[in-house]
């Protein structure tokens, strides 16, 4: 029958291959502090295996051995127990290129100190050989390097058990059981050494605690196999990103969702277990319509829409994280929800578009009262206010420029015969046909006005009195040749003008006018139908 030295022996072995199996596995993680862990599951392999070989052995020389490069493991696993926890937590200040100096030049003296034991027992005050159960067993007496050793290892070991749960109580939600299965792997083995210590000859004077690597070992290959541990450790989430209104989201250098917030949740509408470790581009494949700019490496800001009901805007910013080499190791992605903002932007607009388009049609109608108040409603001509505005402007430029100004009134010979024969309505129509035909023979620069009733006239700066003589002739025959249908009737009509000039025939507007005005009189005095110039009149004078 098996005694229980071969079933503690076969239980080493099997932690001792648990943990060199997880310390493989470790060996493909990249996440923060899975060197350390691949180093310290490769020193509690080597505890169990050496331990296990020590029982194997016959000879005290053989034995001694073995324990001896057991103390290499014992002396160096706290050190990278602590060194591990502080790294994957985020506290690396103690992890000083000094400190760890000095810890592992402590932990050479302490294993110097063994493999030296014989020549001054500080490390084990006596060793000897036992025969127990069939087996030769090493029985020890410990002495005072030993338990220098063992106080320096339990103060590293509770600092890593005490920060990581710190961080335990600290963590996101999604990442709590994770630290605490991690938790539960590190407190076995250390309650069963410290058990070990108080307690020295229990178990048959059997150590114990390097059986129970095998249990940290299977936490460790659960966690990783099971819940993507090593890859998905948390590099980027605090309390007040958890709490945060806009979702976030970390990704790892595979584009694999590493951590999200709840806000994140809330927009994919997704539970968080089923999203980690998920590919961020089936994530998005649904809803961001060009997702290879999101993993590049540099910043971007962008905005997606989601395909939810109702539809929802996001801004979205993504920060590629860099690592100590300037290596991308993950992404940060923030998405916030504007689409509140984007339909106040859109009714701003909205509203900008109806604003713009009234002041249009407030410039339209104001330009249409402008208009009205300087054109005669029924010619379209302009009216004797702007005539009286118009003109004194073009008198004081043409005074400062030396160029004569001209103009032509025109008179319809018994106009009054034709509102009295075939009425009002008739003499309007014929009104506007003269005003038409005014506008076709006005230059530009000219400007023709209704000056009253059925008086017109037209004024044309920069034109010699010569050459008004001649136009006003041309205009004459354009006004004969003129007819009117109104109704069965043929409206036609004779027209009487009079021709000034400034500055000849007067120096401001009313004396200019007047000129012109008696000039009119004068064909009219002569028998209508006719065109007399000022200049006519002050030859008869004279």
């Amino acid at each position: 029958m098996p005694t229980y030295f071969s079933i503690y022996i076969v239980l080493l072995v099997i932690s001792a291959i648990i943990t060199i199996f997880a310390a493989l596995i470790a060996r493909k993680r990249t996440a923060p502090g899975s060197s350390t862990l691949r180093a310290l599951l490769v020193a509690l392999s080597l505890w169990s295996a050496s331990t296990a070989a020590q029982y194997l052995q016959d000879s005290f020389a053989a034995k001694l051995f073995w324990l001896n490069v057991m103390v290499i493991a014992v002396a160096v696993a706290p050190i990278l127990f602590m060194t591990f926890i502080l790294k994957f937590t985020g506290n690396p200040v103690w992890l000083t290129r000094r400190t760890m100096i000095a810890l592992y030049l402590i932990s050479i003296v302490i294993v110097l100190f063994q493999w030296t034991n014989p020549y001054h027992y500080l490390s084990l005050s006596s060793a000897q050989l036992v025969q127990k159960d069939g087996f030769s067993v090493l029985e020890l007496q410990r002495g005072p390097i030993y338990f220098l050793n063992v106080a320096i290892a339990y103060s590293m070991v509770a600092i890593g058990i005490l920060t990581l749960a710190r961080e335990t109580l600290r963590a996101s939600y999604l990442y709590r059981n994770q630290y605490r299965l991690l938790l539960l792997g590190c407190i076995v083995p250390v309650a069963l050494s410290v058990y070990r210590q108080i307690e020295y000859n229990a178990f048959g004077n059997l150590d114990v605690s390097p059986i129970s690597f095998g249990i940290t070992g299977i936490i460790f290959v659960f966690v990783t196999l099971r819940t993507h541990f090593m890859k998905l450790i948390p590099v980027a989430h605090t309390r007040l990103i958890e709490n945060m209104g806009d979702g976030v989201l970390v990704l790892d250098p595979q584009n694999r969702i590493a951590d999200l917030n709840p806000a994140m949740e809330e927009l994919l509408a997704e539970r968080p277990q089923e999203l980690l470790g998920k590919c961020a581009f089936e994530v998005f494949g649904g809803w961001v319509e060009k997702t290879s700019p999101i993993f590049g490496d540099f910043d971007l800001k962008t905005e997606v829409r989601l395909p939810s009901v109702p539809s929802r805007i996001l801004d979205l910013r993504m920060t590629p994280l860099y690592d100590k080499r300037d290596m991308v190791n993950g992404r940060l992605l923030v998405f916030r929800d504007i689409t509140e903002r984007k339909e106040v932007e859109k009714r701003l607009r909205d509203a900008n578009f109806r604003m713009k388009s009234q002041l249009i049609e407030i410039g339209i109608l104001q330009s249409q009262l402008r208009e009205q108040a300087v054109r005669d409603p029924l010619t379209g001509l302009f009216n004797r206010r702007y005539l009286e505005e118009t003109l004194d402007r073009e008198l004081a430029r043409a005074a400062r420029e030396s160029y004569p100004v001209s103009v032509i009134m025109i008179d319809i010979d018994h106009f009054k015969q034709v509102n009295d024969t075939y009425g009002h309505e008739a003499g309007d129509v014929m009104l506007k046909a003269l005003g038409d035909v005014l506008m076709k023979h006005s230059r530009r620069g000219d400007f023709a006005c209704r000056y009253g009733g059925e008086e017109f006239l037209i004024v044309m700066p920069n034109i010699t009195p010569g050459i008004v003589q001649g136009r006003a002739a041309t205009l004459r025959q354009s006004l004969k040749a003129l007819t009117v249908q109104y109704g069965n009737h043929i409206l036609t009509a004779t027209y009487s003008m009079g021709i000034a000039s400034y500055p000849a025939h007067g120096d401001t507007r009313d004396s200019f006018l007047r000129a012109a005005d008696q000039a009119m009189y004068a064909a009219k005095n002569a028998g209508r139908d006719d065109i007399r110039s000022y200049d006519e009149i002050e030859a008869m004078v004279k």
